[in-house]
């Protein structure tokens, strides 16, 4: 791919903020156009097979590295690290010694990380830099850089999945299509009950988002990503934030545009519980576990609704002034009206009013201010106040009868999820 001019020098510019600078022990190959990140702490456990996975990927045409990033806090005690490195050591002799044309695995330690900044984002934002000094060292700033989990399993066409997808120049990022298990013997058949109703909470979330018109409606989750090299330093990288860092770095991306579904492969998270962060999939499933019923409702449908109105009518927003946007409100319904008085919506609205020429700019910049943090905010509002949440199941077949599907013979959380699955496959 030719080397853009512009994509150089803002590569350039972001690597030259970091510290420390790269020094590779082992170069990249010049074919390289893939790096898989995975971010690795206290997962002996699972990152073997995770690996084994990656290894029985089909042989791709394209040069494919995965970057295993192993680190720890400087408040770890040194039993923690002195594992770490054991794991690190066994996988170098195990596995970065192949000779192998087309896969390669590169093992980085990055150990005494600040307490204040130690986190999923910050293992992330290691990993994926490094994938982008890599990458940009061999002059390829459109290549790839794929986020995995050290827990989260593979098909075999994942990489040639990937790479047919990116064929289209324009495309700059996306997400992966994911299924956790949902039976097995290695958890309880609480976990996978619980790891059930958590998927088709966020299957249900992302569907009943889309149909309120909200055009950057996408799953955002860290295992399940992609984005060119350049889109990455162009938004200034991964966020060092310890929980959600996957949420707040996929909405810089997607606004870019060139951004969509990858449905041709996918991943398997695992449905573990775990400490790592306060939410996600890993914290819901520790919570149940402890005695929390959360994992069993979701937002109401009806909040969706609501939204749906505004954001249709949102072309009468153009140029409106103060006293007529109070009465204007009344077009919406009473929760989402109290909403927008309550976080002063108006002096964001005027303010990007004030530095929109034409109708035509002021619409595709109002998702500026009513972005994915907003919709959120107005979700966990609204819930607080006014609308009860829904069980997953009932709002999973809320959705469906409201949107022309038929609900004959889903009469559970999996045959719910099983049928919001192939909706998201079939489009």
């Amino acid at each position: 791919m030719v080397m853009n001019s512009k994509n150089n020098k803002t590569i350039s510019k972001y690597l030259s903020k970091l510290l420390p600078k790269y020094t590779f022990l082992k170069e990249p190959a010049k074919n390289l156009e893939i790096v898989v990140v995975v971010p690795i702490y206290k997962e002996k456990d699972y990152i073997f097979k995770t690996i084994d996975s990656l290894l029985c990927c089909d042989e791709t045409k394209k040069g494919v590295e995965v970057v295993l990033l192993f680190n720890a806090s400087e408040k770890d005690n040194k039993n923690v690290i002195k594992e770490q490195k054991r794991v690190a050591e066994t996988i170098r002799k195990k596995y970065c010694k192949r000779t192998n044309s087309w896969l390669s695995f590169v093992v980085e330690e990055r150990y005494n990380i600040e307490k204040k900044h130690f986190g999923a984002g910050m293992a992330r934002k290691l990993g994926m830099d490094i994938a982008l000094a890599r990458l940009f060292s061999v002059g390829k700033n459109e290549g790839l850089i794929v986020s995995l989990d050290a827990d989260t399993l593979v098909l075999p066409n994942y990489f040639n999945a990937i790479l047919e997808w990116f064929n289209d120049t324009a495309k700059k990022g996306a997400s992966i299509y994911f299924e956790h298990p949902l039976d097995g013997n290695e958890f309880t058949p609480e976990v996978y009950d619980g790891i059930t109703k958590y998927e088709l909470h966020l299957r249900y979330f992302l569907q009943a988002w889309r149909i309120t018109g909200f055009p950057y409606a996408y799953h955002t989750m860290g295992s399940a990503m992609a984005m060119r090299a350049s889109a990455y330093a162009q938004i200034g990288g991964m966020p060092r934030k310890q929980a959600g860092e996957d949420f707040y770095f996929l909405q810089k991306l997607i606004p870019l545009g060139g951004f969509g579904d990858i449905t041709k492969t996918k991943v398997i998270p695992s449905p573990r519980p775990s400490n790592r962060v306060i939410f996600g999939t890993g914290a819901a499933i520790k919570n149940m576990i402890k005695g929390s019923n959360d994992i069993n409702y979701t937002y109401n449908y009806q909040a969706f609704n609501d939204l749906k109105v505004l954001f249709s009518l949102r072309s009468q927003l153009f140029g409106i002034k103060s006293v007529d946007f109070n009465l204007w409100c009344n077009n919406l319904a009473k929760p989402l009206q109290i909403f927008l008085l309550e976080y002063n919506f108006y002096s964001d609205l005027n303010n990007l009013n004030n530095n929109c020429s034409n109708i035509k700019i002021f619409e595709k910049r109002f998702w500026e201010i009513f972005n994915a943090f907003k919709v959120v905010k107005y979700l966990n509002f609204v819930h607080d106040t006014y609308f009860k949440k829904m069980s997953v199941l009932e709002a999973g077949l809320t959705f469906l009868n409201n949107n022309n599907h038929s609900t004959e013979g889903l009469n559970s959380e999996k045959k719910v999820l099983h049928y919001f699955r192939d909706m998201e496959l079939a489009v």
